[in-house]
């Protein structure tokens, strides 16, 4: 690490994305700028008036040269209806004005119908409703480019109430239709000038202040936001936060290191991984770490790759990291990695400090606890925290990992079937990270090989690793007009590596609260200068080619002894509780006529219950 100088990127946009608007912004601008600011552009409003129409000169000196332009539909139509010229003006604002244009908000109107004709030539006539609130979207394939990992998808998603297709008029090879929707064009591009003009029926985009309540499906936003997004990855390229390298894992929740649990066969699951060329992660209860046989632990010092271990709670009761007691949580915290250590130290089989709540339930006060515990990270199905159920912000819930909570960053996980959902996640910079139980290999393997051949199919560049590796390595990058590298990393241990052919500066962020003290931190083995800015701690330093930096926030404090301890009666009941589940899994599972027997002793008729445990908590029992 030295000094360096630094070069421009000459070869990509100027990063710069003007929001084009009538006279004010209007919400919808506002929340378009919002987007492009969030995806790490530098974004501002310019205005239209009717002087400013007429005087096409006075509105270039507003747009920077090399900009995006970003334009609601009522915007042009209200300047073609103030123009001299008429409606030429929507082609002479759009095609003279910058590269790269999008233009959304098109509503099913006489004006929007003609700036939709002027603009691609005629190739889309009019606008209509959308049929339902559930469509099916189509993404056109070998689109990489513009689609990143929905490029050849076909998947049913909501839309917002109101939103509208395109109806297609003339026809035009100057058209490429990127996303179909109910069949009919929903995002298109085409030429004009010496501009690409994107236009998208969406009638809308995503407001990312919207406050959440849960973990819905992320394909409920994929027609407010992903189009805007796709337009500015696309478009700016490395001037704009994105993914250099993505990742993939596998997590089975809840098996002991046995030759065989339930229909899970550790021996299958190897040779499966090496033939497939993938990884896996057994979410291991530190419960259990006295109990891993020698034959199973031999398997992975076979070489080869063989599955990884993460923390699964500490006894894996109901509930146990989604109370608020601090001090609880941090002994049980801390117990959970004595435990995984000693199983290290009698199995020789290493594990990641990455923490999976037991039924996906946790609290505020966990995240913190395992923060001061030393975790590296949490991975979870559900994002929000129990029981209060804190909303969050769609903007949280887009991040590579959740990080509002203060403490551990958190990742999210769901289950294999959903391609078009991992897509979503893939795009933004996530991880793409899938979880299992023993039950999903009933029928054997196939099912988990045609999922990886499927995430794989997604992005040629997808890297199956472990945890521990996808969590300190998660990070978004961008490249600033003076050659920069910005960095966004989530965990307290971070790994760099500059593969360019030359010395490159780095600035790294990564997020703080704004009202803790500011971390020491270390840059292999030396402490190194930071600094705040705004929600981040930021750092500075320049990487020789080839080189890896190893980057450290200090150890977490920990008091020299835990308030929490365990009781026999606590003991007696975790024993219990355990040994019933592996029977359970092991025997009534696994025998067609005992589990058929068990199944209907546990059916219990809505009418005798008020509520029942949502499907994905009674999977992860």
């Amino acid at each position: 690490m030295h000094a360096s100088t630094r070069a421009a990127d000459v070869s990509s946009p100027s990063g710069h994305v003007v929001v084009l608007c009538w006279h004010t912004p209007s919400a919808s601008d506002r929340r378009a700028l919002e987007i492009a600011t969030f995806l790490g552009a530098t974004a501002s409003f310019a205005t239209l008036t009717g002087d400013v129409v007429n005087d096409p000169g006075s509105i270039r000196t507003a747009v920077p040269r090399g900009a995006c332009l970003v334009v609601h539909a009522e915007t042009l139509a209200r300047a073609a209806d103030a123009a001299r010229g008429g409606a030429g003006v929507v082609q002479a604002l759009t095609s003279d004005l910058a590269e790269y244009v999008f233009v959304h908000g098109f509503e099913p109107t006489d004006s929007h119908n003609a700036v939709l004709r002027s603009l691609t030539s005629n190739a889309l006539h009019s606008v209509q409703p959308a049929p339902g609130p559930t469509v099916a979207f189509q993404v056109a394939a070998g689109r990489r480019a513009w689609c990143g990992p929905f490029s050849g998808l076909s998947f049913d998603a909501e839309m917002a109430a109101g939103e509208n297709l395109f109806i297609p008029g003339l026809s035009s090879p100057q058209l490429d239709v990127l996303v179909r929707a109910g069949g009919q064009p929903f995002l298109a591009r085409t030429v004009l000038g010496a501009a690409q003009v994107f236009v998208v029926s969406s009638r809308d985009v995503a407001d990312l202040d919207e406050r959440v309540e849960s973990t819905p499906s992320p394909l409920s936003w994929f027609s407010r936001a992903i189009p805007l997004m796709m337009f500015l990855r696309g478009s700016l390229r490395s001037r704009v936060w994105h993914p250099d390298t993505p990742r993939a894992c596998f997590i089975i929740d809840d098996p002991t290191l046995r030759k065989r649990y339930g229909f899970l066969e550790y021996r299958r699951l190897i040779d499966s991984m090496r033939r497939n060329r993938f990884s896996a992660c057994i979410a291991f209860i530190p419960w259990n770490y006295r109990r891993s046989s020698r034959d199973a632990a031999a398997l992975w010092s076979s070489g080869g790759r063989v599955p990884g271990l993460c923390v699964h709670g500490c006894d894996h009761t109901w509930g146990e990291f989604a109370i608020a007691d601090g001090a609880s949580l941090h002994g049980k915290a801390r117990l959970a990695l004595e435990r995984m250590r000693a199983h290290h130290r009698l199995s020789g089989v290493p594990f990641d400090e990455i923490m999976v709540f037991p039924q996906g339930l946790f609290s505020v006060e966990a995240m913190a606890a395992l923060e001061r515990a030393g975790y590296l990270a949490a991975v979870n199905t559900d994002l929000f925290p129990a029981p209060s159920r804190a909303t969050m912000a769609l903007r949280d819930l887009l991040e590579v990992a959740v990080t509002r909570f203060g403490g551990c960053p958190l990742f999210g996980r769901r289950y294999p079937g959903n391609l078009a959902a991992f897509a979503f996640d893939l795009f933004l910079g996530k991880p793409a990270i899938a979880v299992e139980h023993h039950g999903y290999f009933r029928h054997g393997y196939g099912a988990l090989e045609s999922f990886v051949h499927g995430l794989n199919s997604l992005d040629d560049r997808l890297e199956w690793t472990n945890l521990g590796t996808i969590c300190s390595r998660a990070c978004l990058t961008r490249t600033d007009a003076q050659g920069d590298v910005h960095v966004r990393f989530f965990t307290r241990r971070f790994q760099l590596t500059n593969t360019a052919a030359r010395s490159r500066r780095y600035q790294l962020f990564r997020p703080h609260p704004v009202a803790a003290s500011l971390p020491a931190i270390v840059v292999n083995g030396r402490a190194w200068k930071v600094e705040r800015q705004d929600d981040s701690v930021k750092l500075i330093l320049s990487v020789d080619p080839g080189q890896t930096v190893d980057i450290g926030l200090s150890d977490a404090e920990e008091p020299a002894d835990s308030p929490w301890q365990e009781t026999g009666l606590h003991n007696a009941r975790v024993r219990i509780r355990r040994l019933l589940c592996e029977f359970r899994h092991n025997h009534v599972d696994t025998n067609g006529i005992l589990h058929a027997v068990a199944a209907t002793a546990r059916y219990v008729r809505p009418s005798s219950r008020t509520a029942s445990p949502p499907a994905a908590l009674e999977r992860s029992r």
